[in-house]
């Protein structure tokens, strides 16, 4: 997703890009930025964060939930990504 934007720019939107893999199964670490470093691409707007298929009940509660909470806390404007900022992204 953030190489799409970094090609595309702001000219189209994009939705997805979760691997439901990875939510299944990295590290709550790594977890976290794989969510943030793909909320680049949501800078300006233009991209709705969701799994890429339909979340299989490999994603526990717990791993969903977290997300969830990361995305409502992280994913407000303007947008503070920290660590996970890419900064030719705009």
């Amino acid at each position: 997703m953030v190489d799409l934007r970094r090609k595309f720019g702001h000219r189209i939107g994009f939705c997805g890009n979760m691997d439901v893999m990875e939510w299944a199964d990295a590290p709550m670490g790594r977890l976290r930025e794989i969510v943030l470093t793909k909320l680049n691409a949501a800078k300006g707007g233009g991209f709705i964060f969701q799994s890429d298929h339909s979340v299989p009940n490999s994603v526990s509660g717990e791993r969903y939930d977290y997300v969830v909470k990361l995305l409502r806390e992280m994913g407000v404007y303007p947008l503070g990504l920290g660590e996970s900022d890419l900064p030719d992204i705009a």
